[in-house]
């Protein structure tokens, strides 16, 4: 491609970069008492900020969790524990990122992976009308963990 037709589309590509999201998975308490609880092993760029954020939960919350933590590698502290089916491009120095749609979702599960609502979507989105998506759409969605 000629210098004056590539310069733009290089140009677009910077503009609109995203960053696959690293999402922290748990292994699952299945002995404990606490159910819906599981162990994760911290990495040397984990914060307490950032592993609740993955978790659907707050710092206090997971603090209360993990008393003696400290935020260490490979340190192993619970978590509140879910499988998430999705995630997000994110967009680099926001809390957010975007997700494409496929067949069969509905907006209340999809909600859920991003600890959101619905409701908290459909405002960040305001080119579809009461929670009705489509596969393909393009969702801006909170995408705070990293």
């Amino acid at each position: 491609m000629p210098f004056h037709t590539t310069t733009p589309l290089l140009l677009l590509a910077s503009l609109l970069s995203v960053a696959l999201a690293f999402r922290r998975t748990c292994r699952p308490d299945t002995a404990g008492a606490l159910g819906g609880t599981g162990f994760y092993t911290m990495t040397n760029s984990d914060t307490w900020s950032n592993v609740a954020a993955d978790f659907c939960t707050t710092v206090p919350e997971l603090q209360a969790m993990n008393p003696d933590a400290p935020i260490t590698t490979k340190n192993v502290i619970r978590v509140p524990c879910r499988t998430r089916q999705r995630d997000c491009a994110r967009i680099p120095d926001t809390d957010f990122g975007y997700y494409t749609v496929v067949a069969g979702e509905i907006l209340t599960l999809i909600a859920a992976d991003f600890c959101s609502t619905p409701d908290r979507l459909s405002r960040m989105n305001t080119d579809f009308v009461d929670y009705d998506i489509k596969p393909g759409m393009v969702l801006k969605v909170p995408c705070d963990w990293n």
